[in-house]
């Protein structure tokens, strides 16, 4: 008598493997619908934690439901002491709060022609994950910067800045206000200054790269060294006044014709402050018809994002 050995981790992401490329090429007609594969869908996340600025900073939580509750202690006093025989009382004053973040849809076309999917050398498989995972990185960094929380994620920059009299509970983030003639970097050293010394471990600035190209040039000056040192290490981030800086080119421009407030800087803690929540996986739906001679596929994935600690991130406002 013999028995079936069961079959490895590896070999049965192999066999859903191809059974998705079969799904792809048009073999298995059982279905117009299919989830990605589970290495696929990790290795599009991979993906876009390296081409995504905020996801790159940010904390990723996953959840099976349609929202991911956090709560969040927005009390100034420390939550732990020395234990000694006197009664521990709860503080009055401590502050817990929760945040919701909802999951909204986010969707990705990208069109392989069929004489790709006919090809049988082709590696159709990674033109699908590079093309979801440049396009869904596009949408969602916007998003956490933009969005309105409404059918996106709540974004960085839709809240109010408050630049006097700062309150953390307020839900509001901190900054500081600069003229339109931004020549001076002490500015840059007052907005570290507002961001409490518990959040400067894993602190980076965020901006675009054609305001980058103005602080390039700044120098400190009494020692008349470049604030700006430009890494020589690959994958080693620049950095400004001893801080990574990631290059963000959905963050506001410096325009002199601009006549409206704009914020071109953000410092802090992205981890601590922004957190995006979402789905594991993905799913595929494949249109052979409407786009001759190509094939449209149509992925979807559920993503929230929105701020959780306000005090962790810092803002420059210009105007």
């Amino acid at each position: 008598m013999t028995t079936e050995r069961p079959m490895s981790a590896t070999e049965t992401e192999n066999i859903e493997l191809q059974k998705f490329i079969n799904y792809l090429r048009g073999e298995n007609t059982l279905s117009n619908s299919m989830p990605l594969p589970a290495p696929l869908a990790l290795n599009i996340s991979n993906k876009l934690k390296i081409i995504s600025p905020i996801r790159s900073l940010a904390r990723v939580s996953y959840t099976g439901q349609d929202k991911l509750d956090v709560i969040v202690n927005l009390s100034t006093k420390p939550s732990s002491g020395w234990v000694s025989d006197t009664l521990i009382k709860s503080e009055a004053n401590a502050s817990i709060t929760k945040v919701s973040i909802y999951l909204h849809e986010i969707y990705s076309r990208p069109m392989v022609a069929s004489s790709v999917l006919e090809d049988e050398t082709a590696q159709v498989d990674e033109v699908i994950q590079e093309n979801i995972a440049s396009q869904i990185a596009t949408f969602e960094n916007y998003g956490f910067l933009y969005g309105d929380g409404i059918t996106q994620p709540k974004g960085i920059l839709k809240y109010e800045i408050t630049t006097s009299d700062y309150d953390p509970k307020s839900k509001t983030l901190e900054g500081i206000k600069v003229d339109t003639e931004f020549k001076d970097y002490a500015k840059l050293i007052d907005l570290m200054d507002l961001l409490p010394s518990k959040y400067f471990y894993g602190a980076s600035w965020l901006m675009s790269r054609n305001v980058a190209s103005k602080l390039r040039y700044m120098k400190d000056n009494n020692s008349g060294k470049f604030i700006w040192q430009t890494s020589v290490l690959p994958g080693t981030p620049d950095t400004l006044l001893g801080y990574p800086v990631t290059i963000c080119d959905d963050m506001p421009k410096l325009n002199s014709k601009d006549k409206k407030p704009s914020v071109p800087v953000l410092f802090g803690n992205f981890y601590e402050g922004y957190r995006i929540a979402e789905k594991p996986g993905f799913r595929l739906l494949k249109d052979p018809f409407n786009s001759k001679p190509f094939v449209e596929f149509y992925a979807t994935k559920r993503i929230g994002g929105d701020v959780v600690n306000h005090d962790a991130i810092k803002a420059l406002v210009i105007g």
